[in-house]
C-alpha cells in the first residue's frame, strides 16, 4: 500500500493552455522530492511513457501477446510483446485504455493513467479453458432525452445535440466510443436497456407517466458498439410506449443481432430465460407502477387552488365499473378507481382481471401498469412464487445462472430492504450470481452464500444531470462452469453524458464509494408516510462483506476480511487538517467529543485530467466555457494542474460545477415511538480551496442553495432558488497559494421558503473597470466539506472520511480505525 499512499500527494498532469488547446511537452518522470518521495513530476508539459509486461498465470512471459491501445480511439495502435512478455507503449497525452490478448487466454482491458508513467504495468492473463469464460454485466442505458435535445449547458459548451436525428446511429456509436473497447474485452455483454427503442411519434407515450424514456431505433448502433450481446429489458421503461413501444424495441434488437430477456407481449414471454452455452440469464423487475396510482389523491382530498392544469385529471370523475367483479359503475377519480380494482383483482380469475383491467384503462388510460400481465405486455414482474421457481428450472438446465433484477429505490446509498430479499430469495433457488440495478447510482455488493450480488451498478449509458449519477462501473466476473475464478469493476464517470473509463484518484473515489456503500450498515425502506429512508440491516451469517484489492485502477473483489489498523491524531485549536490516510481507505473514527470529520461531497476539485478517454481533458463537471476561464498546469498548489481565471475591462468571468452537489442532512434513520428519527448528527458545511489572486483581482464565491422535491411520484418534481449568498474569497494579494475556509451554516440553508437540499457554488473573478491590467485568480483543491461529530458520525460505519477539524480552543486526540482495499 506504499504505492498508494505516495501516490495520492501528487499527480503529473499535461500542459493545457487558457484556451484548451494542447501543446507539445516533455515525458513525466519520477524525481525526488523531500515532500513527495519517488512522485511524479512533469518535465514541461507532459506525457505518460509506460510499457506493458504481459504473463501467464503463473508469471512466465507471454510472447506475441498483442496489445492494442485505443489511443487515439478512432485509430487503436497496436503492439506486440517480445519474447520477455513486455510491449512499449508510445507516449500517451493522456490517460488510455488497452486491450491485451494472448493466444489460449482470456482478452484483458487495462486503464493506463498518470500513476503508470515511467513504470511497467504487469498485466497477469487468465488461461482459457474449455469451460472457462468472461462476462461483463453494465447498468442502465438510454440514448434519448438530453443526447437528442440538449436542455442544459455543458461543461464543453456544447449546444448540438450528441445524438441528431439525422445520424442517431453515428451519435450513439460515438457516445460509448470511450468506454467500448473496454466493455467488449470479454466473452459475453449485459447491459439494461432502460429505453424503448422506437421511432414512434410523442403522442404514442404512455399516458400519465412521468417520465418517457424513448431512443431512436437507430441507436441500437451503440449497443452494438459495446459488443452487446444480451439487452434486459426488465425494467420500468420498457412498456412507456405501451404494448407497441415493447414490440418496437424488440423489433430494433432483433435487426441488430442481440438477444434480449426481460419483456414481452405477455408474461411468458417476458419471463422466459436466455440461454446459451452453459449458462442461463433471467430477468425481472419489482418497480411496476402501483406505488403510482397509491399516490393518486384520494376521494376525499379537495383540489388544491394551484393545481397544475396538466395534473388536473387527477381529480377529476369518470364513469367507470365492472359489475361482474361487483364493482358498481359510477362516478370516480383515478385513485378510488384503482382502489376499487385493487380489491376485486384478488378475487377474480385471469380471465376476468384482464377484462376488468382493459375497461379500466379505456376509462383511465392513466392508470400506470408497467409490467406483463392482465392481459397486456410489459416486463417480467418478480414473484415470490413463479420467478423462484423459474430460476430452479434453468438451474436444472445450465451449470450458471445470472439473475438480473430491477428493484430499489432511486437515489439512495443503501441497497433496499426488498431487493436485499429478493436477491437472496434468487441465490436460495439456484442463481450463481445477481446483478441488479434501478437506484441510477452506485450501492455496494456482498457475498450471499458465497454468491456475489451487484445490488446496483449505476447509470452506463445516461444523461441524467444529478451529480450522485455520474459515477460508475462495469462488473467483469470470470467463470469456470458455476464457479467464479475472478470478480473485477471498472470504474468510469459519465462525463457530458458520455461513459469513460477513470484512472488514478478519480478510479479510487468510484471504487471506495461502492466499498464504503457495501459496508453500510444500513438498508433503505419506504416509510408509512411515503418517504424513503434508511434502518439498521440485519446480517446473517451467510452474508460476508465485499473486499477491494485496487490493481491498475480496477478492483478485484474478495471475500477475504480486510484488516483495521488503530491511530491517532492530535488536532490543534480550530485547527483543520487532513487525516494521514493512504488513498482509497476508509475511515472508522471513535469517540472525541469536539472534533468534527468531514468528507468532501463534489470530489472534482483537484482539476487533474484521470479520464481514459485518449485525449486531453479539460475541467471534468465543470461549466468551463469562455476564453476566461480554463485548466493551466504547472503551477498548482498540490498535483499538477489549478483553475484558472481572468477579468478584464471591468468584465467578470465566473464558473460553476455542471450539477448541482447534494445537502444530505441524515443518512441513517431509527424509529422511536413509531416514528423515523435521525440517528445521526445535524451536518454542518464549509468551502475550503486553495487560492491565489493578482493585485486588482476580486475574487467571490456566490452559493445558491436549492429545495428540491421528487417526493411524489404522481406529480413532477420542483425545483426552486431558496436563497443566495455572495461571500469574499479573502487572500493577500501575493501571488502565493493560500487555503480558503467558507463555513456555509445550516441556517443559510434554511431561511428561504424550503428547506436546502442541493447547492450550486459559482466562482466569480471581478475587476475594477478602471485597471487597464488583467486581473486573475486561480483555485486548486476545492472541496465541499460535509461535518459530522466524530462520537456520533453517521452509523460508527467506516467512511470516506479524509479531514479533521477541531471546534474547541484546546488541542483534542481523534482516535479512528482504518481500513485498506
Amino acid at each position: 500500500m506504499r504505492f498508494v499512499l505516495r501516490l495520492r500527494r501528487r499527480w503529473p498532469f499535461i500542459a493545457v493552455p487558457l484556451v484548451a488547446v494542447l501543446t507539445a511537452g516533455a515525458v513525466v518522470y519520477a524525481v525526488s522530492d523531500p515532500d513527495c518521495t519517488d512522485c511524479l513530476r512533469p518535465a514541461g508539459g507532459g506525457s505518460i511513457t509506460t510499457a506493458l509486461k504481459v504473463t501467464g498465470e503463473t508469471g512466465e512471459p507471454l510472447a506475441d501477446a498483442t496489445v492494442t491501445l485505443h489511443a487515439p480511439l478512432d485509430k487503436p495502435v497496436k503492439l506486440t510483446t517480445g519474447d520477455d512478455g513486455v510491449a512499449e507503449a508510445p507516449d500517451l497525452m493522456g490517460p488510455a485504455v488497452a486491450v491485451v490478448e494472448a493466444d489460449g487466454h482470456l482478452p484483458e482491458p487495462v486503464p493506463l493513467g498518470w500513476s503508470d508513467s515511467g513504470k511497467q504495468v504487469e498485466i497477469k492473463m487468465i488461461a482459457r479453458k474449455a469451460n472457462r469464460f468472461a462476462v461483463h454485466s453494465a447498468g442502465d442505458v438510454m440514448f434519448g432525452r438530453r443526447y437528442a435535445a440538449p436542455t442544459q449547458e455543458e461543461s464543453s459548451g456544447r449546444a448540438e445535440p450528441l445524438i441528431p436525428d439525422g445520424d442517431a446511429a453515428a451519435g450513439a456509436e460515438n457516445v460509448v466510443a470511450a468506454i467500448a473497447p473496454a466493455f467488449a474485452a470479454a466473452d459475453f455483454r449485459t447491459v439494461n436497456v432502460e429505453t424503448v427503442l422506437s421511432d414512434k411519434p410523442a403522442d404514442a407515450a404512455y399516458p400519465g407517466k412521468r417520465y418517457i424514456l424513448k431512443s431512436a431505433a437507430q441507436t441500437a448502433a451503440g449497443l452494438r458498439k459495446l459488443s452487446t450481446d444480451l439487452a434486459v429489458l426488465a425494467n420500468n421503461h420498457s412498456r412507456d410506449l405501451l404494448d407497441a413501444g415493447v414490440a418496437d424495441t424488440r423489433a430494433a434488437l432483433s435487426r441488430a443481432g442481440i438477444a434480449m430477456v426481460g419483456a414481452g407481449a405477455n408474461a411468458e414471454e417476458a419471463a422466459a430465460a436466455h440461454h446459451r452455452d452453459g449458462m442461463s440469464v433471467l430477468a425481472y423487475t419489482s418497480v411496476e407502477g402501483s406505488f403510482v396510482n397509491e399516490s393518486f389523491p384520494a376521494a376525499g382530498v379537495r383540489q388544491p387552488a394551484d393545481v397544475s392544469p396538466k395534473d388536473q385529471w387527477q381529480y377529476q370523475t369518470r364513469s367507470w365499473g365492472f359489475p361482474a367483479a361487483g364493482i358498481p359503475v359510477q362516478q370516480r377519480r383515478i385513485r378510488e378507481a384503482w382502489e376499487r380494482f385493487s380489491a376485486a383483482e384478488s378475487k377474480s380469475a385471469p380471465e376476468q382481471v384482464a377484462a376488468m383491467w382493459a375497461s379500466l384503462s379505456e376509462v383511465y388510460p392513466e392508470m400506470q401498469d408497467w409490467v406483463a400481465r392482465r392481459g397486456h405486455g410489459g416486463a417480467a414482474v418478480w414473484d415470490d412464487k413463479t420467478s423462484v421457481d423459474q430460476i430452479r428450472a434453468a438451474a436444472e438446465k445450465s451449470p450458471l445462472v445470472m439473475v438480473q433484477m430491477h428493484a430499489g429505490f432511486q437515489f439512495q446509498e443503501a441497497a433496499s430492504d426488498n431487493i436485499r430479499e429478493i436477491a437472496r430469495k434468487a441465490v436460495d433457488a439456484g442463481a450463481d450470481i445477481v446483478v441488479a440495478h434501478h437506484p441510477h447510482v452506485l450501492q455496494g455488493m456482498e457475498w450471499y452464500k458465497g454468491k456475489l450480488i451487484a445490488y446496483s451498478l449505476g447509470n452506463f449509458v445516461f444523461e441524467q444531470n444529478f451529480l450522485a449519477s455520474f459515477a460508475s462501473a462495469f462488473l467483469r466476473t470470470v467463470w469456470e462452469g458455476d464457479q467464479l475464478v475472478e470478480a473485477r469493476l471498472y470504474p468510469l464517470e459519465l462525463v457530458d453524458y458520455k461513459p469513460v473509463p477513470v484512472t488514478d484518484s478519480a478510479a479510487r473515489r468510484v471504487l471506495g464509494s461502492i466499498w464504503e456503500r457495501s459496508l453500510l450498515p444500513l438498508e433503505s425502506y419506504r416509510a408509512d408516510s411515503g418517504d424513503i429512508r434508511t434502518k439498521p440491516k440485519n446480517n446473517d451469517k451467510s452474508s460476508t462483506s465485499v473486499s477491494m484489492v485496487l490493481e491498475r485502477h480496477t478492483a478485484r473483489l474478495t471475500a477475504a476480511t480486510a484488516q483495521d489498523s488503530p491511530h491517532n491524531q492530535e488536532i490543534k485549536p480550530r485547527e483543520l487538517a487532513d487525516l494521514p490516510v493512504p488513498a482509497g481507505a476508509l475511515v472508522k473514527p471513535g469517540e472525541a467529543r469536539g472534533l468534527e470529520v468531514g468528507r468532501d461531497l463534489y470530489g472534482w476539485g483537484h482539476f487533474e485530467d484521470e479520464t481514459a478517454d485518449a485525449q486531453v481533458s479539460e475541467a471534468v463537471h465543470w461549466s468551463v466555457n469562455s476564453k476566461r476561464e480554463g485548466v493551466r498546469s504547472g503551477t498548482a498548489s498540490h498535483g499538477l494542474r489549478s483553475l484558472h481565471l481572468e477579468a478584464k475591462d471591468g468584465n467578470a468571468v465566473q464558473t460553476r460545477p455542471i450539477a448541482r452537489i447534494p445537502l444530505p442532512r441524515h443518512r441513517a434513520y431509527e424509529e422511536k415511538r413509531g416514528k423515523p428519527a435521525p440517528a445521526d448528527p445535524v451536518p454542518s458545511y464549509s468551502f475550503t480551496a486553495n487560492v491565489r489572486r493578482s493585485t486588482s483581482a476580486v475574487p467571490e464565491l456566490r452559493v445558491d442553495v436549492y429545495h428540491f422535491d421528487d417526493s411524489n411520484p404522481a406529480e413532477d418534481p420542483s425545483s426552486e432558488v431558496v436563497a443566495t449568498y455572495t461571500k469574499p474569497v479573502d487572500v493577500p494579494a501575493d501571488g502565493k497559494w493560500h487555503r480558503v475556509v467558507i463555513d456555509i451554516p445550516v441556517s443559510e440553508l434554511d431561511s428561504g421558503p424550503g428547506q436546502g437540499n442541493m447547492i450550486m457554488p459559482y466562482l466569480k473573478l471581478g475587476a475594477p473597470a478602471s485597471s487597464s491590467q488583467t486581473a486573475w485568480a486561480e483555485v486548486d483543491e476545492l472541496r465541499f466539506f460535509e461535518w459530522r461529530e466524530a462520537t456520533d458520525a453517521t452509523v460508527k460505519a467506516f467512511g470516506s472520511y479524509g479531514w479533521v477539524r477541531n471546534r474547541t480552543d484546546v488541542s483534542l486526540t481523534l482516535p479512528y480505525a482504518v481500513r485498506e482495499q
